[in-house]
């Protein structure tokens, strides 16, 4: 959480609104930017199809701006400047992004500015708009005066936790986990508008990482020009060796670099199982593609309590693709039964 919310107050900063916005994601979804709640409203500022695309959010497939941290804070907080500039009342924003500013105009319009106080205006408004303000209000007076609320507050974020890199072309993004040296569940994580392992056409080129992973990931992604490495998968060896006697017919620099790329020598011993990122180009007998072009297990076993919708979502993918790469006529499956979680070919 608390690097969501330095993320976020940099965006607020540079919308140049309140700094009591940097809590509305709390209010939405607890600053988590995967979050599906009812309705079909999505990500950390919880937006659904129609607002997120009026907001400038690209919606593709393969690809979810509201699930973006970066993009969807950088659009909701631009979108909250707007109504700051259409209401000049802040309380009044607040409940245009709730309920809609079209709702909150008319009002406007029929009633006029509401005064100061009280500082909930005396407003038609649903139930739950009207809460919506109320929780925004007590959680600025909680971080306000924490003292007087008996709550004991760990220490100031420390800004800029998190790292934009903005790149020349698209990386998947188990690839980008490798070069920073991270587990790539953070990366995923952390880049969960990437509803694989792919940055698809027409979706912005850019990953969110720890900023104590930059020069760790900088270094190994000069190692080659960015087109370059879309052309790598990652491998799984058959059997055990070094990577020298695995690409025999390698030339030495070529070798260097790619043993480089993998945090190897070329004459490591390797045990059977080891995974590598290589070129697509390699084609040898020893090493077998893991997960096709999208870095996930090729297969999976069905276990107790599992259906094609849990799977669908946990692999990033769709019902019907599941159901098309399996040839399944329903959506019933058994247990043990195997399930093929990439396109044939």
């Amino acid at each position: 959480m608390r690097p969501m919310i330095a993320l976020v107050q940099q965006a607020v900063e540079a919308a140049g609104i309140p700094s009591d916005f940097t809590l509305l994601p709390m209010v939405e979804s607890g600053y988590r930017p995967d979050v599906v709640g009812p309705g079909n409203f999505i990500g950390m500022w919880q937006f659904d199809r129609g607002t997120a695309r009026a907001a400038g959010m690209p919606l593709l497939p393969g690809y979810d701006g509201r699930r973006d941290p970066w993009v969807s804070s950088v659009r909701a907080t631009r979108m909250l400047a707007r109504y700051g500039r259409d209401f000049d009342d802040w309380r009044l924003v607040v409940w245009a992004f709730n309920q809609g500013e079209w709702g909150i105009k008319r009002m406007l319009a029929q009633r006029g500015a509401p005064p100061a106080e009280p500082a909930l205006p005396n407003w038609p408004v649903g139930a739950a708009t009207r809460d919506y303000l109320l929780r925004l209000m007590a959680y600025s007076c909680v971080i306000r005066e924490p003292g007087r609320f008996d709550v004991h507050l760990p220490p100031s974020v420390p800004p800029a936790q998190l790292w934009l890199a903005k790149l020349d072309a698209p990386l998947q993004p188990a690839l980008a986990a490798h070069l920073a040296g991270l587990p790539a569940a953070t990366v995923r994580a952390l880049n969960s508008g990437y509803l694989r392992d792919q940055m698809p056409s027409g979706a912005p080129w850019h990953l969110l990482l720890p900023r104590a992973a930059r020069q760790h990931f900088l270094d190994r992604y000069a190692l080659l020009p960015p087109r370059q490495w879309a052309k790598f998968a990652r491998y799984r060896m058959q059997r055990s060796g070094s990577l020298h006697s695995l690409l025999q017919r390698v030339g030495s620099a070529r070798l260097q670099l790619l043993a480089s790329i993998n945090d190897l020598d070329p004459d490591d011993a390797l045990a059977r199982g080891t995974t590598l990122w290589l070129p697509k180009t390699l084609h040898q007998r020893a090493l077998t593609r893991i997960g096709g072009a999208s870095g996930i297990p090729v297969w999976h076993e069905v276990s107790a309590g599992e259906n094609l919708w849990s799977l669908a979502r946990r692999y990033r993918v769709s019902v019907g693709e599941l159901r098309a790469w399996n040839h399944l006529r329903s959506n019933e499956l058994r247990v043990g039964q195997r399930l093929r979680l990439d396109a044939p070919g």
